[in-house]
């Protein structure tokens, strides 16, 4: 271990042999013949250097990193230098990395005689003088040297026409061949291991989302897990140890489709966790491009001339730092907004960190550039992001079980009211019959006295059995008359509902003469019309068909209305009743010019016992009983009531029974 690696001429320092502490790096020594396909044989010892050779450091990379020609690293170019391995019995090896080109890799020795002794280490494709080759598989796996040949030269032949930049991309190193073969072993295990993890990772997030039905976060995150093992294992070049011959050029496009998808799953994932709801502009704009990039990767590429896709390298780099940007604008707008989420917030400010720090350092030359430390870096910020998923899944999941425990005790509160309102409901429906059993039988006991009142106070008023010496007695007899008559109204009135709502009252269906049935109604009613100083006009179809129903009732309905009209009318007033029939029925319209009634109080007119609060409806007495008592009377026979009013215009209301009703449904005409 002596000895040195370096020039044998010309070198001012001998390069330091590989110690057990790490590989040497092949940075400096390299001589580069440009657009040449210089022959091995002619480059032994020496001769490496001589001509048209110039001295270069590696990594010697063919075009600059931010070009849109897909040309720019296109060619063809012979590289060599001289080794010098010390005198031990030690194996050697050297790693070159990917060259992303077709290349040939030989050593050249001097024989004894001075004739050259040529070894091919590596061969990747056929390597012609002329014309453009495109290799299928670029990666160099380790490369042994001559063992027992202590200096020869060393020359690698390179032809790249599939990517933007060419030439020698990486150092290579050279160590003792046990340690370089312990480094390729990693180097293969790493990205396996890394890829079959991330997978699990993926599946087993879709497997949550599906089991929690809070699939969106789930597949955001499990497509940013499966992209990032998919990425791992073509940027490792991985797949080729699987698959020997796939296409460079699909690598390519379907390493680019993974960091595109990996944008947008980080993206995705990221806004969801920390800012979820409605999208920014800006949002939209990062997905869309993406989208778009997607669709290039996976419909357009393969149509395109093999390597088109480096050239999305840029927009790609000036995506994630607006994606970055937005990261950062997410995290700190959830800091401050939205505590709840500030542990998430700082698992994915961490992450961002780490891998951050990592590239500024590597580019710098701070940290070498080491695809294991980069595969460990994916899986430390894959972890973070995923504390942070687990982080947000156990805060919905405390929202959850504290939002379930609160319609659990909503559940039993209501419960506890649903039982109480059926308590309440039997008592009503007890209550209700209960009411309807006294209105029928107190109704019923007070006409007896009534009709006795009503009946003695008609004979005192006309004085048929005599004077009764004071004219003021006649007056008071005539009173008693008026309000017992009055009161017998109210009673049957409270009788008819008191049955009604028993269910113990039945509907005839005799044929009625409605026409005829108006005229007796308008002739009992028209005293009442001339002390109210009212008018009122009859307007009947022809030939309008008879009413099948309960002619007691119907008349009831006509007093009611008529009677409501005349008592809230104006002086000299009009009441017109109309009379028609259609196909849709038989139509009672009864129409005044009275004081109306307010939209307000419609309601309460229409509800049982209601009145609206006016001067005029105070004057003429009376309990709200009426209307009520009509509709529900309407309704028995199936038909409907319907009331127009505006407050001083008068009201309207139409009472409709339905053609099952009419009698002569043939004797119906649309005319008046």
């Amino acid at each position: 271990m002596g000895s040195s690696v370096g020039w044998a001429q010309g070198d001012p320092a001998p390069h330091p042999v590989p110690e057990r502490d790490g590989p040497m790096k092949l940075d400096d020594g390299w001589f580069v013949y440009r657009d040449q396909i210089v022959t091995p044989g002619s480059l032994m010892a020496t001769a490496c250097g001589k001509g048209r050779a110039e001295a270069v450091t590696a990594p010697d990379v063919w075009g600059p990193a931010f070009t849109a020609s897909l040309t720019s690293g296109h060619g063809k170019a012979t590289y060599c230098r001289e080794i010098i391995l010390p005198e031990d019995d030690n194996s050697y090896a050297f790693w070159m990395g990917t060259l992303r080109s077709v290349s040939h890799i030989y050593a050249v020795a001097e024989n004894a005689d001075g004739s050259p002794q040529t070894w091919l280490l590596f061969k990747n494709g056929e390597l012609e003088p002329e014309g453009e080759q495109v290799v299928a598989n670029p990666a160099t796996p380790m490369i042994s040297l001559p063992y027992g040949t202590q200096k020869f030269t060393l020359v690698v032949q390179l032809s790249n026409y599939i990517h933007k930049q060419g030439g020698m991309i990486e150092v290579p190193l050279l160590d003792l061949r046990w340690r370089m073969a312990a480094m390729e072993n990693r180097a293969t295990g790493l990205p396996s291991a890394l890829v079959i993890v991330l997978l699990f990772v993926g599946i087993a997030a879709l497997v949550m989302g599906y089991r929690r039905r809070t699939s969106r976060s789930h597949m955001f995150f499990a497509l940013l897990a499966i992209a990032a093992a998919v990425r791992a294992a073509f940027v490792s070049d991985l797949i080729w140890d699987y698959i020997p011959s796939f296409s460079l050029a699909r690598k390519y496009d379907l390493e680019y489709l993974s960091l595109y998808f990996i944008a947008l799953a980080y993206y995705l994932f990221v806004i969801d966790l920390l800012r979820p709801g409605k999208r920014l502009l800006v949002d939209k704009a990062i997905i869309g491009i993406s989208c778009v990039m997607i669709f290039f990767a996976t419909i357009l590429a393969p149509f395109f001339p093999p390597g088109t896709i480096t050239l999305t390298r840029e927009p790609v780099q000036i995506l994630w730092m607006s994606i970055i940007c937005m990261v950062i604008y997410s995290v700190f707008h959830a800091s401050i907004k939205t505590p709840e989420v500030r542990r998430e917030a700082i698992s994915v400010s961490l992450g961002g960190l780490i891998y951050g720090a990592y590239e500024i350092l590597s580019v710098s030359g701070v940290v070498p550039s080491s695809l294991e430390w980069s595969q460990f870096i994916i899986f430390a910020v894959i972890m973070m992001h995923a504390h942070a998923f687990v982080v947000q899944a156990r805060r919905v999941e405390h929202e959850r079980d504290m939002l379930m425990a609160s319609l659990e005790d909503t559940n039993r509160d209501l419960q506890n009211r649903a039982l109480a309102l059926d308590v309440a409901l039997r008592e009503a429906e007890q209550a209700s019959n209960a009411k309807s059993h006294f209105l029928a039988t107190f109704s019923h006991e007070l006409r007896t006295p009534l009709n006795a009142i009503i009946g003695f106070s008609e004979l005192m008023s006309r004085e048929l059995l005599g004077k009764l010496g004071n004219a003021l007695y006649k007056d008071y007899a005539r009173d008693i008359h008026n309000s017992g008559t009055h009161l017998l109204e109210l009673v049957d009135a409270l009788l008819d509902l008191a049955r009604i709502e028993a269910g113990v009252d039945d509907v005839k269906a005799d044929p009625i003469d409605v026409e005829a049935l108006a005229v007796e109604v308008m002739n009992i009613l028209s005293l009442l019309a001339e002390q109210h100083d009212v008018t009122m006009k009859l307007e009947c179809q022809k030939k309008l068909p008879q009413l099948l129903g309960d002619e007691r009732k119907i008349r009831q309905v006509l007093i009611n209305l008529i009677n409501n009209a005349i008592k809230f009318n104006v002086e000299k007033g009009k009441i017109n009743i109309a009379l028609s029939a259609n196909e849709a029925g038989l139509h009672i319209e009864v129409a005044d010019t009275g004081i109306g009634i307010a939209e307000a109080d419609l309601p309460l007119v229409l509800s049982r016992f209601g009145q609206a609060d006016s001067e005029r409806r105070r004057r003429n007495a009376g309990v709200g009983i009426g209307l009520p008592l009509s509709g529900v009377l309407v309704r028995q026979h199936g038909g409907d009531m319907g009331v127009k009013s505006k407050l001083g215009e008068g009201t309207r209301i139409t009472v409709t029974f339905p053609p099952e009703r009419l009698a002569q449904k043939s004797a119906m005409v649309a005319s008046v």
